[in-house]
């Protein structure tokens, strides 16, 4: 939700003036952090003068693409060369660390337009595999597709699945929808004014275990339908986030349909039915998803539109959509934001500026003693002193398979061993696998930001 606010700030800029834009070098905030099994590390960088993305909403709604180089996209990938790419922006990782999937600006165009693509991390001389193609024929009939694709005129926002098979993304081109993987389409529906489309790109529709862009049915695209099965689920850019959990057969996102903010949960994507989960007048935050367990912020009282015997309350909700009796509210006496599940979903972190949080409101653990171990004080009385953190936000993450959640770790450790400054504030984390002992997560350090990768074995800062 902070993107929103950002983007406030941008509407009255002309496109003039931003097109304008001189190239720097200097890199003023680093965000959107995501972490592989294997320790690679991607995420956003900005430069001054700052923008939040390729994208902004413009005068004559709904938006305008801006090529510039103030968006960058940086990669970490041990022992291979890092990987640093231009008019580029919200990267995802596969749990493998194989696959990179992230939208790129075409300056080649006019009015200039944004592609998705996914690039192999394992290969550094790699070409980046256009995935946002459409009006490509098999013209000799050998099964294998013949020369370029046309590309969308509008693909952002991707999301990618733990083995890089399945592919998400947002368009307003309804021609990319080809259901059948031989490039006839059907189109999909126009969609309305300001309204966009969810395509699901599946990378081996024949399911032969091949990631084959090049053969006929080898690949789909295809719009994400309404509850009705028949038209698209119609949906506005400002507050739509997709995730897709490891096996890539869910699909989460929040939507902002005009009046209110909506939670929608897909559990197959290859046989999509979405349910509305949950509808507030408050936003939600970016859902995180494993499997059938959900988690997500909300920001105000909100209304359940599925069986979950949780309050609908205010605070960072773990739902389970198989097992309604395990989900959970985590509640704090300060503002919660973007949690994240690790890829088992036995994980949860989010960021808070409380000093305290319940459980399902039964019972109140401080948030400011934390041990050694990174437990708090309840459960050892191995406790370092407090800290009088000004309302800054910290990371805490939780152990989801206990039978109510635990705190295992948080960022006051690194405070207290002096491995960051003690009123920096850290928000944003991103988690691999429960199994995996790294942590990434957002500094930000007088308003400028600094991915931090902690081994929690350890509690040694990487970078």
């Amino acid at each position: 939700m902070r993107v929103v606010t950002k983007w406030a700030l941008l509407i009255g800029l002309s496109a003039l003036s931003l097109w304008a834009v001189a190239q720097v070098s200097t890199v003023t905030a680093e965000l959107y952090p995501w972490i592989a099994d294997n320790g690679v590390v991607v995420w956003q960088e900005l430069y001054a003068p700052r923008r939040t993305d390729l994208f902004q909403p413009s005068a004559t709604f709904p938006v305008n693409y801006l090529p510039t180089t103030n968006v960058g996209i940086r990669a970490l990938i041990p022992p291979n060369p890092d990987l640093t790419l231009s008019n580029a922006a919200r990267p995802q990782v596969s749990a493998n660390g194989n696959w990179l999937v992230y939208y790129q600006a075409d300056t080649t165009t006019i009015p200039p337009t944004a592609q998705v693509y996914v690039r192999d991390l394992t290969d550094p001389n790699a070409t980046p595999k256009l995935i946002s193609y459409k009006n490509w024929r098999d013209t000799d009939n050998d099964g294998v597709r013949d020369g370029n694709p046309t590309p969308s005129t509008t693909a952002i926002l991707p999301a990618i699945s733990g083995s890089g098979r399945i592919v998400a993304f947002l368009s307003q081109d309804p021609e990319l929808n080809d259901p059948n993987g031989d490039g006839n389409g059907p189109a999909a529906p126009e969609p309305p004014s300001g309204r966009w489309l969810i395509y699901i790109h599946d990378r081996d529709a024949d399911g032969n275990g091949t990631l084959d862009e090049a053969k006929v049915g080898g690949t789909t695209t295809r719009f994400l339908p309404d509850p009705s099965g028949t038209n698209p689920l119609f949906v506005r850019l400002t507050e739509v986030r997709l995730s897709l959990d490891s096996t890539g057969r869910a699909l989460a996102f929040s939507v902002f349909d005009g009046t209110n903010w909506q939670l929608w949960y897909v559990a197959d994507v290859q046989a999509p039915n979405p349910t509305l989960v949950a509808q507030s007048s408050a936003p939600f935050s970016i859902p995180s998803l494993a499997g059938s367990r959900l988690a997500f912020t909300a920001s105000g009282p909100f209304s359940w539109f599925y069986s979950v015997p949780t309050l609908p309350a205010p605070g960072v909700h773990v739902i389970d959509i198989l097992s309604p009796s395990s989900s959970g509210l985590i509640q704090t006496n300060g503002v919660n934001g973007m949690p994240m599940l690790s890829r088992d979903g036995n994980s949860l972190a989010f960021h808070s500026t409380g000093t305290a949080y319940s459980l399902d409101g039964k019972q109140w653990w401080l948030l400011t003693d934390i041990d050694a171990n990174g437990q708090p004080d309840d459960y050892n009385g191995d406790k370092i002193p407090d800290f009088d953190r000004n309302a800054v936000d910290d990371v805490f993450m939780f152990d989801l398979t206990q039978s109510q959640p635990r705190l295992t770790w948080s960022s006051l450790i690194l405070r207290a061993n002096l491995l960051l400054p003690p009123f920096t504030a850290c928000i944003n984390p991103a988690l691999p696998s429960s199994s995996v002992n790294l942590i990434a997560f957002q500094e930000i350090v007088n308003g400028a930001s600094r991915i931090r990768i902690v081994d929690r074995s350890n509690n040694s800062v990487i970078r």
